[in-house]
């Protein structure tokens, strides 16, 4: 796509974001109504935050000057004009090298919390992370990062995940919650950060774990990779024996909540009660911590801490054939269905924010 046709989509989406939301307040009322937004409304909203993220900024990595302050800054007006006060937490690159050009600088976990009215109340954390793959020799490579090669757009991995913390944040304004949510957009999450200290939400797990209330946090689900669920070729489908054991289909007609052990509970539980307030379809995985490719999310560094936490995931490259490739672009993701997840997933988290 040239960029004038780009800049064209992207206006016409971003006129019909400011269509749907219609007269919107900036104080915890989405709609003058305080109604949440229908699901066509919800798709409209959807895509205008993936187009701007994976086409009108990009590729969105430390290696990429500018583009995670750009990404960062929508993610806070997007928040900011809902209401919310963001605050920053500095997620650090040591200076030791390990990390090539990037070593000693610093990113950002963008941090808002929606209150509840107890008077003693717990914390759901919500969090997705908004930095793309740099490019590497391979999709499923670690390492090292090739800044001079062209990394993944990220439109499904991941900025379908923070389309959708943005869109459950919007919900979660228009009703009352008992318990606390704490929204978390992270820094850092691709490798060559991937289980590291520098991985954003290993920085924020650590963060709540010393805090005295960490025996009040209810658990983390973790928005990651929402936006594929039309049949596709796959050739990645490196692990689809041990999926289809844990009871996960070999078709794409479903939202998966994936977990290991430290989860379990908490992703049954949890994809029962989305069955029960959403018609699209949900599979409840459980592997073992060592199963490769089930915590490669940010519930990783929640699961480190004891918290008990799980992905919510299209289940990405067991999937999609444009994980962690440059043909990971924002036209491509299934929006209806997309809108219809999402719906379900923010009447899930304002039904678990309101247990007593």
């Amino acid at each position: 796509m040239n960029v004038s046709s780009r800049t064209l989509k992207y206006g016409l989406l971003t006129a019909a974001a400011c269509v749907a939301l219609g007269s919107c307040s900036k104080l915890f009322s989405p709609c003058g109504s305080g109604e949440i937004p229908d699901t066509d409304q919800t798709e409209t909203l959807l895509k205008a935050h993936v187009f701007h993220l994976a086409d009108s900024i990009g590729e969105r990595n430390v290696y990429k000057p500018g583009t995670m302050e750009r990404s960062a800054r929508y993610i806070e007006k997007t928040l900011a004009d809902m209401g919310y006060a963001v605050t920053r937490q500095a997620v650090n690159i040591p200076p030791s090298g390990e990390f090539g050009a990037v070593k000693d600088r610093t990113a950002y976990n963008l941090i808002a919390t929606k209150k509840g009215t107890s008077l003693r109340p717990r914390m759901l954390i919500v969090g997705a992370h908004y930095d793309t793959k740099v490019g590497m020799d391979n999709w499923h490579d670690h390492g090292p990062a090739r800044p001079a090669r062209t990394g993944t757009p990220g439109a499904n991995d991941n900025a379908s995940g923070v389309a959708a913390l943005l869109e459950t944040a919007r919900a979660l304004t228009a009703t009352p919650t008992l318990h606390d949510v704490c929204l978390v957009a992270y820094a850092n999450e691709e490798p060559p950060f991937y289980q590291t200290p520098s991985m954003g939400s290993v920085v924020h797990a650590k963060s709540v774990a010393r805090h005295p209330g960490k025996d009040r946090i209810i658990g983390m689900i973790a928005l990651e990779t929402l936006g594929c669920y039309s049949p596709r070729v796959n050739k990645k489908r490196q692990s689809a024996v041990v999926a289809g054991l844990a009871g996960l289909p070999d078709r794409c007609d479903y939202v998966a909540f994936m977990s290991t052990n430290t989860g379990r509970k908490l992703a049954r539980s949890c994809a029962e009660e989305f069955a029960a307030l959403s018609r699209f379809p949900v599979r409840s995985a459980v592997f073992p911590y060592y199963t490769r490719g089930v915590s490669w999310s940010d519930d990783w560094g929640y699961m480190k801490e004891g918290i008990p936490s799980f992905a919510a995931t299209d289940t990405a490259f067991l999937r999609c054939d444009d994980y962690h490739e440059t043909s990971d672009t924002a036209e491509k993701l299934d929006y209806p269905q997309f809108a219809e997840v999402v719906q379900g997933l923010s009447q899930l988290v304002i039904s678990l924010a309101n247990k007593p």
